[in-house]
């Protein structure tokens, strides 16, 4: 009888836990996943990581955006051409590029730029030519 019970408890104690999991998953996920409109001609990088940006700054969580070129290795500062953010995690960054964590290296390669040139890239959209390209990645 002891293992049968035992045997319960370990099904009893799996469907709680899938049945949390299942409950709060989706209430995580905007968080987790900052919902972005996609790349268009009046919404670029830079605008999706503005959003991310103030995304995360109203959840408390550190980041810092990022130029750099997805398509090479060792770029140089303006050889960039896309804008993404590495957000803290603890210790770590994860980067986040269109509202999705990305774990290539390249995302994890690049130039931290301040706040101030992210705005100022931003607006520099909304009057002319794109600052920083939009690029479909």
């Amino acid at each position: 009888m002891g293992n049968f019970s035992a045997g319960i408890f370990k099904i009893v104690a799996f469907m709680f836990i899938t049945l949390a999991v299942m409950v709060t998953l989706p209430r995580l996920s905007p968080v987790i996943f900052p919902v972005l409109p996609g790349p268009s001609p009046t919404f670029d990088c830079d605008d999706g990581t503005l959003d991310m940006y103030r995304h995360f700054q109203g959840l408390g969580i550190e980041s810092t955006p990022i130029v750099g070129n997805l398509d090479m290795n060792g770029e140089e500062y303006m050889e960039s051409n896309h804008v993404w953010l590495l957000v803290k995690s603890g210790d770590r960054d994860i980067a986040y590029d269109w509202g999705i964590p990305r774990f290539d290296r390249q995302h994890y390669e690049g130039y931290t730029i301040s706040l101030d040139y992210l705005l100022y890239a931003v607006a520099e959209d909304k009057k002319s030519a794109d600052l920083l390209a939009s690029v479909e990645y």
